[in-house]
């Protein structure tokens, strides 16, 4: 994505723009004394909760593609292939995910990729307005304030959903050239309970866990990149699956 989405591909808000919530000058200043001093924080009720609200009902809708790596890249694995594959062949790949999660970097999670159906006309109206929401003033200046960041430019965004079984391993969000300086995640999920996994778990230099958040529903994960984190494995007995919106904000 670059600074001239929104001229180039005509993203502007509409009927489905979600709402910011009012946030007080106390609990931006809260925000902002966290994130100077650990580099992390979680923005409650970030959107108004009928915004909150609908992108959840939008994103229980939405079609996924399975997304994990093989070797040293990304792949997609669409929904119509995996329903093809016989018990077997899905269990020797299952195996094979877990298996290179042992010790390599490795993911399992399910992914509706917003900025690139955006990107080629295809995204449902509430996305095409997430979107446009996310890379306007209101957003972007809101996270410059909090994060005290001023080259934050633009922001991108896919939908995630952990299911059961699903990972993500210790990674930082580095990447050259991107001009990453926060990751956010928007929780979408109405309710979650902490032994149900699933949590943004943060790495300390002593190999310990410096700390958890839980997806709390319409809550506002923000992250300096770069950090060491993971997602947790979701439990085979969570109750609910853990949707979101993720992405980074960007430099143009």
């Amino acid at each position: 994505m670059d600074r001239t989405l929104r001229r180039r591909r005509g993203v502007t808000a509409g009927a489905h723009s979600p709402a910011l919530a009012d946030l007080s000058e106390e609990r931006r200043a809260s925000v902002r004394e966290r994130l100077a001093a650990t580099g992390r924080a979680q923005v409650l009720d970030i959107l108004s909760p009928a915004s909150a609200q609908a992108l959840h009902a939008a994103a229980c809708e939405a079609d996924y593609n399975v997304v994990t790596r093989r070797g040293t890249g990304h792949v997609d694995l669409p929904s119509a292939w995996l329903a093809s594959l016989e018990p077997a062949q899905k269990q020797a790949l299952g195996q094979a995910i877990q298996s290179a999660a042992t010790d390599g970097f490795q993911y399992l999670y399910d992914n509706h990729p917003v900025f690139d159906l955006v990107q080629t006309g295809q995204a449902a109206p509430i996305w095409t307005d997430l979107l446009a929401f996310l890379n306007g003033e209101a957003f972007l200046g809101l996270m410059r304030d909090l994060t005290g960041e001023p080259r934050i430019a633009l922001a991108d965004a896919q939908l995630t959903r952990f299911r059961s079984g699903h990972f993500l391993t210790e990674h930082d969000d580095h990447v050259e050239g991107k001009n990453r300086y926060f990751a956010y995640v928007l929780n979408l999920t109405p309710a979650w309970r902490i032994d149900w996994g699933g949590l943004l778990a943060f790495h300390s230099a002593d190999g310990n866990v410096a700390e958890a958040f839980t997806p709390r529903f319409n809550a506002l994960n923000l992250l300096r990149v770069p950090m060491p984190h993971s997602v947790t494995q979701v439990a085979l007995s969570a109750g609910a699956e853990r949707i979101s919106v993720t992405g980074w904000l960007r430099g143009g």
